[in-house]
């Protein structure tokens, strides 16, 4: 195993990079008016269709996808804390002409109103009032947690300069980049109720401001009165500046398929609509469900060493997944291969992922995702080492083994360069499949 490794790790490791990062084939429709999308499957993350999905643009404020998903991130669930407007929170935005809900300084403001005012109002103020709360600090720690995030995640198409999407030349992202910020958020407690509320909200008076605030959402594709109503949306976030021009980033279910969607850079607000309906009826129409993946050889070892010696081997099993296939295309047309380094350091963070890649036709992409291999026999592992000549592996705790083997799947994208091993010199071909409704 460790010569294959070496043998195809650079050119492995290399390939992986551009058949993950950069699909092969450009499938879906050819837009005009819109310069970039990306519509991926939320729940496996897999690309579908794009059109310049790779290239960084200006957000706008679609931008707060990623500062209302660290808001909630670090919230877990509990909104129930109010925080102070500071000064830079309220006069940073002076001359911007950005949309705001007057928040005044000194003012103490609930969590909850913050979140809602982002999301809902769009509020630039409000967006700065939580990069304080995410950083614990200033604005500017908010932004740097933004960045670690983004590159914890393994975006390359992403650089923030603020919380709230006004234009500048450091603040830049990627449709694809942007669907991963989102599918990231949707596993935020809270951020989906957030994201697809169509309610209303009443922010009540504060110490500083005797007014009641009123929130409404600002997507007319959720508004069902509207020409652009589009029912499959479930939440949205639009964005607009003179650089950016029209961006948006949605949320869609028909039939069990969720998909997220994102569009950059369309020339007016009119285009922008017309354009994801377009896009949500193509997906909707070429994709109605999903084809399990039942790989037929799904299991690989690795050495592990620790205490000055090797510790024995180690099972990590590739479990199956359901993805979206367009017409034409079958479990046949999926192949699996495995992306690990040569050993596990016992006590470090093991990277290994199973690699289901598609290889795509006309109506959708060749693309891949990344599943983490499930280990079997590491307590097993570890209770034979006690007794043998390994002092050190005394000291790991078992109940911890979990997360040093699993790590996760944004962390996995930053060790691309890691030698991977294919099983036997080729990726595996799978032959079971069936469709699940």
């Amino acid at each position: 195993m460790r010569g294959i490794a070496k043998a195809f790790g650079a050119f492995a490791a290399a390939l992986a990079l551009v058949v993950l990062a950069l699909p092969a084939r450009a499938a879906g429709p050819q837009l005009t008016a819109t310069r970039a999308y990306c519509i991926m499957d939320a729940a496996s993350g897999l690309v579908l269709a794009q059109q310049n999905m790779d290239e960084e643009l200006h957000p706008a404020s679609i931008t707060k996808v990623m500062t209302l998903g660290l808001a909630c991130e670090k919230a877990q669930g509990d909104w129930s804390g109010s925080y102070p407007v500071t000064h830079e929170d309220v006069y940073s935005l002076a001359g911007t002409d950005s949309s705001h809900i007057a928040l005044l300084e000194g003012e103490q403001v609930p969590l909850e109103d913050l979140l809602y005012a982002t999301m809902m109002a769009s509020a630039n103020d409000a967006a700065n009032v939580l990069a304080e709360y995410i950083g614990e600090g200033t604005i500017q720690d908010g932004v740097d947690a933004m960045n670690a995030k983004a590159a914890q995640l393994g975006l390359q198409h992403t650089h923030f300069s603020n919380p709230h999407g006004i234009s500048d030349e450091e603040h830049y992202t990627s449709c694809y980049d942007m669907a991963r910020i989102l599918r990231w958020a949707l596993d935020q407690p809270g951020f989906e109720q957030l994201f697809t509320n169509n309610e209303m909200y009443i922010m009540q008076p504060t110490n500083h401001q005797p007014v009641t605030r009123y929130f409404s959402q600002q997507d007319s594709m959720r508004v069902g009165s509207s020409m652009f109503y589009e029912p499959t949306i479930l939440g949205s976030k639009i964005g607009y500046t003179d650089i950016a021009r029209q961006t948006y980033i949605c949320l869609a279910e028909k039939n069990g398929l969720r998909l997220i969607c994102v569009v950059m850079r369309s020339d007016s607000r009119a285009d922008r609509y017309a354009d994801v309906r377009t896009l949500l009826e193509y997906a909707f129409s070429t994709w109605t469900g999903y084809t399990a993946i039942d790989p037929a050889q799904n299991a690989v070892q690795i050495s592990v060493r620790g205490g000055g010696g090797p510790l024995g081997q180690l099972t990590l099993n590739a479990p199956g997944i359901r993805l979206p296939l367009a017409a034409g295309l079958d479990a046949g047309n999926v192949t699996l291969s495995v992306d690990l380094p040569e050993e596990y350091i016992l006590g470090e963070e093991l990277e290994a992922w199973a690699v289901y890649t598609v290889q795509g036709n006309a109506y959708q992409e060749t693309a891949s995702v990344r599943v983490p291999l499930q280990p079997e026999g590491l307590d097993a592992l570890l209770a034979g080492s006690r007794g043998a000549a390994h002092p050190a592996a005394e000291d790991v705790a078992p109940a911890g083994h979990l997360a040093l083997v699993l790590g996760t799947a944004a962390a996995g994208m930053l060790a691309m360069g890691a030698a991977v091993f294919l099983w036997g010199r080729k990726s595996i071909r799978t032959d079971r499949a069936k469709p699940v409704e």
